[in-house]
């Protein structure tokens, strides 16, 4: 069964009310809105980029110095990084690292931040199995959720994860769960995080269901409507 490293927040399965996690806190005033809402994880993109990470949800497009969403395009500037994120939040939420790339590269930056910062608790998630293996191969004091976007990996994902023993949960989009899914995973003794949340009747179904955790723009609201 999946353990979680030790003090870890994910020791209980199907806990209630669920942990509210921040969705792309990628900037000191994201960070402060997130921890006055009571948060209990930040959430960030991370991509390594020359040996360091960069806090962005936008994908860089080589080798221009530019970077592009769906809807718009904008040149490169210097981005927040892990150990910024980890002293702005200053020990007042644990972090919930959604990794975008790097493989092998995530490894020395996020042992250097556990280092510098004595009882981080940092959970990682990644729809990139190879980043993910390389973690719980090298981090045993970091919780690995895989991160899972659309159908088809969904069910891969399933149809392996008895014989997987080494994640600590599953990270979805919420429109991919269900009843049956959830209680599948705390069967296996896995956590559901379910991603992105914004809808008070989203939330308090998802709750109903038993997820352990919801990630959202909007923690205040969400908390509000789950009564906790």
């Amino acid at each position: 069964m999946p353990r979680p490293a030790i003090g870890s927040p994910w020791a209980d399965v199907g806990h209630a009310p669920p942990f509210i996690i921040g969705h792309r806190a990628n900037s000191t005033r994201e960070i402060a809105g997130f921890l006055e809402a009571g948060v209990d994880f930040i959430e960030m993109d991370l991509w390594v980029h020359h040996g360091r990470f960069e806090s962005r949800h936008e994908r860089a497009l080589y080798p221009l110095p530019l970077l592009f969403e769906r809807w718009y395009l904008r040149m490169r500037s210097p981005r927040f990084d892990l150990t910024e994120t980890a002293a702005a939040v200053d020990g007042r939420a644990h972090l919930f690292l959604d990794l975008k790339n790097g493989r092998k590269g995530v490894i020395p930056l996020i042992r250097a931040t556990l280092r510098r910062f004595h009882g981080l608790h940092i959970s990682a998630s990644s729809s990139d199995w190879p980043t993910l293996r390389v973690l719980y191969d090298n981090l045993d004091d970091v919780d690995v959720f895989y991160s899972m976007a659309v159908p088809e990996r969904l069910d891969l994902f399933l149809s392996v994860i008895e014989r997987d023993t080494r994640p600590v949960g599953l990270s979805c989009r919420a429109t991919l769960l269900t009843p049956a899914i959830i209680e599948r995973m705390h069967a296996l003794g896995l956590r559901v995080v379910a991603w992105t949340v914004d809808e008070r009747d989203q939330a308090r179904r998802l709750a109903s269901w038993g997820v352990d955790a919801i990630t959202t723009h909007k923690p205040a609201e969400i908390r509000e409507a789950l009564g906790s």
